[in-house]
């Protein structure tokens, strides 16, 4: 289950440093909600991981590189034809953290933490592939809370939100050829230079409006909301909702009426917006509105922008259906605070910390891959992800027997076995196990697998 030997060409400059990270990689994701010391177990091993975080060779840019490598290789592998590609931020909260050197404000100027920037390769079916970008960076406290009069006098590539164009850069750079791949993104990215650059580029994107554009096409409308409320209605579907905890919706199936179109979007009318620019980009949008919300909850209200063509209703279809696995990104983030507890460690350095975290972001992504293998392919012997001894020790401790079956579980009999060490009661209400319980349960037969002389 901890096979992490793609990572070892990391290239750090000594094949000791680059030997030793698929190593901590597999300590680390042997306990991943313990500390550094409790999941090494070996105080000298524990000592060689402080020393490989602190060594200065040991930068996050050559763990970022070497991971998107990797991802980039199982994506080769793969051969799918389109590869989405969200990408978000999230906020690491190290406000107890004091005295380490280097971290910047959060929420308020009193808090303290990391910003993590990231981009997930995620199949159309929602398979996990890796990750192919992440940025994390300290936020300073010059000037905090006037964010918005500092940017309208910044060029682009000195704001924040350039994060969102840097990761175009990144992914697009290495991306194999023959995959088409969809950059999706949340209302954050809806940014005129990230259409420009993307159409320069010849990358591809989706992303969820913000603001109600200027367009500048004869149609008899001036603005891009009133341009897509009077297209009349394709048709209807039904999508399944994905769960919102930033708003508290729950999962669910929700009937959406579905509208779509192209334009040309105007640039924006400030004094920072470079002349270099096209005056208008061509778009297609895709509207998607609930016809019947649930009582108290909001209704669905999806307006997305795109370059990838969408002239038929079975396009915009699609569209919608690439948004829905958007929220991986938000899963990724909080599998890495939620799994990993990236925000309970502790160092020295902000330095450190970064380093830290692209390491368990390879960690987080396994649980991402193990849930999705269970879910679309359960009927897989669970020998794809589990030693013999590993699912021989799962089976009797989790159903508290010494008899074993007459052959290995599936993957999805192991996962709610994984699942019920963690927590889950595998009721019949209770539907497929998520990922912080599935999390929970892996790191009890961790524990349990220390065991394992004992118990074979």
């Amino acid at each position: 289950m901890n096979d992490f030997s793609d990572f070892g060409n990391a290239g750090f400059g000594d094949v000791r440093l680059s030997n030793r990270l698929p190593r901590l990689i597999g300590q680390l994701a042997g306990n991943p909600t313990a500390s550094i010391s409790a999941a090494c177990q070996d105080p000298h091993q524990a000592k060689a991981a402080y020393r490989f975080v602190g060594n200065d060779e040991v930068t996050v840019d050559a763990i970022t590189k070497i991971t998107r490598e990797v991802t980039i290789k199982n994506i080769t592998e793969a051969s799918p034809p389109v590869v989405l590609i969200p990408q978000d931020t999230s906020t690491l909260n190290y406000s107890g953290l004091k005295a380490t050197e280097g971290l910047g404000n959060t929420a308020k100027k009193t808090s303290l933490g990391l910003e993590v920037h990231s981009a997930v390769a995620i199949g159309e079916s929602g398979e996990v592939f890796g990750l192919l970008a992440q940025k994390i960076w300290t936020r300073s406290s010059e000037n905090f809370g006037q964010a918005d009069a500092r940017s309208r006098n910044l060029p682009i590539e000195e704001k924040e939100s350039y994060k969102w164009l840097e990761t175009l850069d990144k992914v697009g750079a290495s991306f194999p050829g023959g995959t088409k791949a969809i950059h999706i993104c949340d209302r954050e990215g809806d940014i005129f230079e990230f259409f420009c650059k993307a159409e320069k580029a010849g990358a591809l994107y989706l992303v969820r409006r913000c603001y109600n554009r200027n367009i500048a096409d004869d149609h008899g409308f001036k603005k891009l909301d009133d341009l897509a409320l009077s297209t009349p209605a394709a048709g209807r579907i039904t999508v399944r909702v994905p769960r919102d905890s930033h708003t508290n919706r729950t999962a669910r199936d929700a009937e959406v009426e579905i509208r779509y179109g192209k334009c040309k979007v105007t640039r924006d009318r400030n004094k920072t917006a470079s002349k270099e620019l096209p005056m208008s980009v061509e778009v297609y949008f895709v509207s998607a509105i609930e016809i019947d919300p649930p009582e108290g909850q909001e209704k669905i209200l999806w307006q997305l922008i795109t370059n990838v063509p969408t002239e038929s209703f079975e396009d915009a279809v699609t569209r919608i259906q690439w948004y829905t696995q958007r929220w991986k990104i938000e899963t990724f983030h909080k599998t890495l605070k939620s799994g990993c507890k990236v925000e309970e460690l502790q160092s020295e350095t902000a330095e450190k910390l970064k380093k830290l975290i692209a390491i368990y972001s390879i960690i987080a992504l396994q649980i991402m891959l193990l849930t999705y293998i269970a879910r679309n392919h359960p009927d897989e012997s669970c020998e794809i992800c589990l030693t013999e001894d590993e699912w021989k020790i799962l089976y009797r401790v989790a159903n508290k027997t010494k008899k074993l079956p007459d052959k290995p579980p599936t993957i999805y009999e192991a996962v709610v076995l994984i699942a019920k060490l963690g927590g889950f009661l595998a009721r019949k209400s209770d539907g497929f196990p998520g990922v912080t319980v599935t999390w929970r349960g892996l790191t009890s037969l961790y524990t349990i697998l220390d065991a394992a002389p004992f118990l074979l």
